[in-house]
């Protein structure tokens, strides 16, 4: 397996689990640590990793720092490799959600699994490119289309609760920044459980659940052969 150095890159699960089994590597590292991101002077290089899960994970060689971003949240200090493997295999269940303007899909998910779903959308029309009066009165009534959009996705979001929230081990949220941020505004079912993840897709279908079952597992590793992640003293 091919490990990139210096640059932040992901790893599967099976390739997470695959390398951490290697008796070779195991005698590698001599030390784990779990360490909040405000743990850091410098953090530029670490940027995706804190994105992904302000917890990281260092895992200490003589070589390198290898710098773990999990794909989950953890309350536990992992202090061996066998640890994290058992973490990443335990039969985690997730409840997330991907949402654009027009379509969204909602899902309780195991790893290669969908336990339940629900799709739906509401017609929001394009921007429109004349000017004038006409362009005015076009983004008032876009305006409403995206708000009643953000309604009824709140409707399914509140039943899709109703019949599957049974204590997850986390609340997911994909989709792009501004219309996460828009749809944070109003209120529905555990708001404030989500953690928030940029997402560039669009067409949300069934297939995307499909794909994040397996996808969203991977977690963010960045190989520190520089020494340039200074921890605070």
């Amino acid at each position: 397996m091919h490990l990139i150095k210096d640059k932040p890159f992901w790893l599967s699960r099976n390739n997470l689990i695959d390398l951490f089994s290697v008796n070779e590597f195991q005698k590698k590292i001599s030390n784990i640590e779990v360490n909040n991101s405000n743990d850091f002077h410098n953090l530029k290089p670490l940027d995706s990793l804190v994105l992904h899960n302000t917890n990281l994970i260092v895992l200490e060689s003589s070589d390198y720092n290898i710098y773990l971003s999990l794909p989950f949240p953890f309350s536990k200090n992992f202090t061996h490799l066998n640890e994290i493997i058992d973490f990443i295999k335990s039969d985690l269940e997730i409840i997330l959600f991907f949402i654009e303007l027009g379509s969204w899909v909602i899902g309780k998910i195991k790893f290669k699994k969908i336990l339940a779903s629900k799709r739906g959308s509401r017609y929001v029309k394009g921007r429109h490119k004349a000017g004038g009066q006409s362009q005015r009165r076009f983004e008032r009534n876009r305006e409403k289309w995206i708000e009643e959009h953000y309604k009824k996705f709140i409707i399914d979001i509140n039943e899709f609760f109703d019949k599957h929230d049974a204590n997850p081990h986390c609340y997911l949220a994909f989709g792009e920044e501004k219309v996460l941020n828009d749809l944070f505004k109003f209120n529905f079912f555990n708001k404030d459980k989500f953690l928030k993840r940029k997402s560039s897709l669009k067409n949300y279908n069934s297939k995307t659940l499909i794909k994040a079952s397996t996808n969203i597992w991977s977690s963010r590793v960045y190989i520190d052969t520089k020494n340039a992640i200074v921890k605070k003293s």
